[in-house]
């Protein structure tokens, strides 16, 4: 299957900023996983209840948007923020900062 290509939301980039160096490499390798599908059932899962999924790296869950090609990584947050974090995303928004790019 084709790859895809991972696009880093502006909040994305500045959640991965916080994070701690060693922790933040970990979280990028495994967002190459996201490049090409399938992916690993164990390490990537669908969200119940919205149209975002999930990958986990550690503590960390990266919250992205499988759109057409791209995978959007729009939040990276402590597993314990998870469920705030969805809720805190704003769809307007990101549709348009997605036809911006």
């Amino acid at each position: 299957m084709d790859e895809r290509r991972i696009v880093y939301a502006p909040r994305a980039q500045r959640d991965l900023r916080r994070v701690e160096g060693r922790f933040a490499h970990q979280i990028l390798d495994d967002h190459g996983i996201l490049a090409r599908p399938p992916w690993p059932a164990g390490k990537v899962k669908k969200l119940r209840g919205c149209g975002y999924w999930e990958i986990k790296t550690g503590d960390f869950r990266s919250i992205f948007w499988a759109r057409g090609r791209d995978v959007v990584i729009l939040r990276v947050v402590n597993r314990r923020d998870l469920e705030g974090a969805i809720d805190r995303i704003d769809f307007r928004a990101l549709l348009s900062w997605l036809r911006e790019i």
